[in-house]
């Protein structure tokens, strides 16, 4: 592993803001119109009473990070990060030519497998981006600069969660099939060509030089690779945090949709901004993440980020259930609060992810970090599946909730513990 304190050969070189921007605005164009083309197919789903959709949207979405992890971390280490970026961002553009026929024509076959190339193209995208990022600026910066990012790639998120609703909603021109579909689609194709073009001013950086084999055996490398993790338990540590977020956090913006449109309600716009809300939160604790930690201290802030995010996502399922009429704008507040720990917890994790490799494994880390964290987003998608089916969405939430506190106890006693992790971070 390589020494945390040291910082990247490519930090050394200014521009860092230049470099950032290109990076970020690339990053916002893609999480955008991945967001905003999901949302929108989600409520299309609910609102025609096919929630289950949504499971098996999730699913799709996953399954490439679990097949083809490794193809995308072996791409970032052998070749120029900048290069595979390019290309990932021209497998988008494909991906949005298709939803948006699909979405115009409501055909659900054709959304699906849009939504499954979607996570192909994350697929190749993530590790050579996060890859990029201690290549482009020095240790010390590593999580400022994600907490950045996260700013930046949150608030694509909760953008196209918002627009999302209000796209479809929208009645300019009478027209054969519904404007707010055609909005949609429209929008998805300026994003991809818009992001495919800011993806050519991302900063050059010499490939790491990895000789490894091409990793055909797909799954199977990426769980060769899990399984060296060990080594460095701090990594570990980071690697489980990041799995956990993902796994949880899918699984509240799942619920949540069901809870607005079904439990509450709400019209498709109302309900998009639940998650709107959300997603603020985690806007503001990623800043302050960035504040409070650095990469070689930064276990500290995880049990209190996974306490409050459970301690919150059960009131948010107890206030539905319990607080009658006008509840609406506590439940923002409340899932605001969620967020804030969840952008806590988050960015140290990201950090320590990317710092923590040596170079020329950085990319099959990374790639070994997706595929886990997909394997928990594809069960949570199933997990969904079962919830709907057997429980009120106040009711889940709850679960959700008191899951996550659980998750906060074991994360102290590890960390906390005599001996524990938190002696191993200097």
């Amino acid at each position: 592993m390589t020494d945390a304190r040291r910082p990247s050969a490519g930090g050394q070189t200014g521009a860092g803001t230049n470099r950032l921007a290109a990076m970020a605005l690339t990053y916002f164009l893609g999480v955008f119109n991945d967001n905003f083309f999901k949302q929108a197919a989600l409520l299309l789903a609910v609102a025609g009473g096919m929630s289950q959709l949504q499971g098996r949207a999730t699913e799709l979405f996953s399954l490439p990070f679990i097949f083809f992890s490794a193809w995308g971390g072996w791409l970032a280490d052998r070749f120029v990060k900048r290069q595979v970026l390019v290309l990932a961002k021209f497998l988008e553009l494909v991906a949005m030519v298709i939803g948006s026929w699909a979405i115009i024509t409501l055909n659900w076959f054709w959304i699906l497998v849009m939504i499954f190339v979607m996570g192909l193209q994350s697929t190749l995208f993530g590790p050579a981006l996060n890859g990029t990022i201690p290549e482009l600026h020095p240790a010390d910066r590593v999580p400022w600069v994600n907490s950045i990012l996260k700013l930046v790639t949150t608030a694509a998120i909760l953008l196209g969660m918002a627009l999302a609703g209000f796209a479809l909603d929208q009645q300019w021109l009478s027209t054969p099939v519904p404007f707010g579909r055609l909005l949609v689609a429209a929008t998805v194709l300026i994003c991809s060509l818009s992001g495919l073009f800011t993806s050519f001013y991302i900063p050059v950086h010499p490939a790491a030089g990895s000789r490894a084999e091409f990793p055909w055996s797909g799954p199977l490398a990426s769980l060769m690779d899990a399984m060296e993790l060990p080594r460095d338990p701090l990594l570990l540590l980071a690697v489980g945090c990041d799995v956990f977020f993902y796994f949880i956090s899918l699984l509240a913006v799942l619920v949540i949709n069901t809870l607005g449109l079904v439990e509450l309600g709400l019209g498709k716009s109302a309900t998009s901004l639940l998650s709107v809300s959300l997603m603020v939160g985690v806007c503001g604790g990623a800043l302050v993440a960035g504040r409070w930690t650095t990469v070689w201290r930064w276990t500290h802030v995880l049990a209190p980020g996974a306490l409050g995010m459970g301690v919150c996502m059960a009131g948010a399922g107890l206030l539905v259930r319990w607080g009658g009429a006008g509840v609406y704008p506590a439940l923002l507040t409340i899932l605001g609060c969620t967020g804030w720990f969840g952008g806590l917890f988050l960015i140290p994790v990201s950090a320590a992810i990317q710092i923590r490799p040596d170079a020329t494994r950085r990319g099959r880390v990374i790639a070994a970090a997706n595929f886990l964290s997909f394997s928990g987003m594809w069960c949570s998608g199933r997990i969904y599946s079962l919830l709907d089916r057997a429980l009120a969405p106040s009711s889940a939430m709850v679960i959700l909730g008191l899951g996550t506190v659980v998750a906060a106890v074991l994360i102290a006693v590890i960390v906390w513990r005599p001996g524990g992790l938190k002696q191993q971070e200097r």
